[in-house]
């Protein structure tokens, strides 16, 4: 690539400088050992996190907030691409998701619509060669083909924030994707927009993922496909998502410790006490866990945790992937390119425009053979979606090579919401679980790691009296 790639894997835990401005409130003291300062101590600063820190700050309950990494966001990340702040992870939102369109109407905060949400070219991968497509022709039969897989299970879900309200709702929990997409009769063209949608969606192989958790996402979209592809790819916070996260927790009032990965927790009839990587003990009255699930074993828990938490935490769920940031010499125009599971890159789309070039979003997984971190492997991949680009800079971030996240958004894999769905929800005594992985609505977007954070707040409200 011409300027070479920046590839970012578990940077955002080492390079200061892309720390969050967060700074701990200057008039709450440093309170460590078991000295009973604070009222709750909150693990992870992302999304789910720093919503409880507001929901707990604002009622006048000190926090203390440990967070791994260098920067408060979790899987959200706001960062320099190609000399402009951008984000690399957690991004999209909607109207029809109500926790984040909440936060953005009480803080007047304003949209920024992605191009290539509503592409004026199409390209998707049929029988291993990229084919053209009117984007208005691809969509008819997605809607089609989506019809087609949820025949007979589309109303599952008649209260999506109540996935539990059907007590039928996880008869179909045991079948994955492909097994579904085996059983539908489609044509090559429908079954290539299908299976590309549902492995960007899941950002996995479709042969892991549940087929029961794309019939959800279904429902929170009132079974409207349309309505679903908006929520997920049209529209950005404009000032990142880092301005939600530093709003949050400037209303918190919490104190926010940076590069304090935790070690254990401790749980008595007294509190709980937290014991950081670096030696360091803390003591509260309750703690809320907000980490994303892949990462709950890297932690010791006296008493132990519910099975079903260890279980799905050992298991993981699908996500696995990245995301890249191309950008490509000329005006590409909006452009949408797609391609199913085998592929390292599922899916390429243009995130702005300009007469001299044109920026891409690009989603995948790691499948044998490729490297994120090779320009000839990112070239070669990128350019089977948009043929002849000249790429001209690159940037991408390894959600699975993070140790703090361990992979991208949650889709779960077959079996697991009725294996562990209730322990990976229930608390445990003092310890309340949060983030966007065990959301009852929006799992694995922003939406749902602020349903969670309320939620947390709720009951450790109710505990603390």
């Amino acid at each position: 690539m011409a300027a070479g790639a920046t590839t970012v894997l578990a940077a955002s835990v080492l390079n200061s400088a892309m720390a969050s401005s967060i700074k701990p409130a200057p008039d709450v003291p440093e309170k460590t050992s078991a000295d009973g300062g604070y009222d709750t101590i909150i693990i992870g600063g992302g999304m789910a996190g720093a919503t409880a820190a507001r929901e707990l700050g604002t009622r006048g309950k000190k926090c203390l907030v440990l967070e791994a990494r260098n920067r408060t966001g979790g899987r959200t990340f706001t960062t320099e691409v190609f000399g402009e702040r951008a984000d690399v992870g957690g991004q999209w939102i909607h109207w029809i998701q109500p926790h984040v369109w909440a936060e953005m109407q009480r803080y007047g905060l304003q949209l920024l619509e992605t191009p290539g949400a509503s592409p004026t070219a199409y390209g998707v991968v049929v029988n291993g060669k990229l084919e053209p497509f009117d984007p208005a022709k691809a969509f008819e039969l997605l809607n089609l083909g989506m019809q087609v897989f949820s025949k007979d299970v589309i109303d599952l879900f008649p209260r999506p924030y109540d996935p539990n309200f059907n007590p039928d709702s996880l008869k179909t929990d045991n079948i994955s994707i492909a097994q579904r997409m085996k059983q539908i009769n489609v044509s090559d063209e429908t079954r290539a927009i299908l299976e590309s949608y549902f492995t960007t969606a899941v950002n996995g192989p479709i042969e892991q993922a549940g087929y029961l958790d794309q019939i959800h996402w279904y429902a929170r979209a009132g079974n409207d496909m349309d309505r679903l592809l908006r929520a997920c790819t049209q529209y950005k916070i404009s000032t990142g998502t880092s301005s939600l996260i530093e709003l949050l927790f400037r209303d918190s009032r919490a104190e926010v410790k940076l590069n304090t990965p935790v070690q254990k927790v401790e749980q008595s009839s007294r509190g709980v006490k937290v014991t950081a990587e670096n030696g360091k003990t803390y003591f509260a009255k309750s703690c809320i866990v907000a980490l994303p699930m892949n990462c709950w074993n890297d932690i010791e828990w006296l008493p132990a945790l519910s099975p079903g938490k260890v279980a799905a935490s050992k298991e993981r769920h699908v996500g696995s992937g990245f995301e890249l940031k191309v950008k490509v010499k000329g005006n590409k125009g909006s452009y949408q390119g797609m391609a199913s599971s085998g592929y390292p890159i599922n899916l390429v789309y243009t995130d702005y425009i300009s007469d001299h070039h044109t920026k891409f979003v690009a989603m995948g997984y790691s499948v044998p053979g490729f490297d994120v971190n090779d320009d000839d492997n990112v070239r070669e991949a990128f350019t089977r979606l948009l043929p002849g680009a000249e790429i001209m800079e690159s940037f991408a971030y390894d959600w699975n090579s993070d140790p703090y996240s361990k992979g991208t958004w949650c889709d779960y894999k077959p079996g697991m919401w009725s294996k562990y769905g209730e322990d990976m929800r229930k608390d445990e005594g003092r310890v309340v679980f949060a983030g966007s992985d065990i959301a009852n609505g929006w799992r694995g977007f922003i939406d749902g790691a602020i349903e969670t954070g309320l939620r947390a707040s709720r009951i450790v409200l109710k505990q603390l009296g």
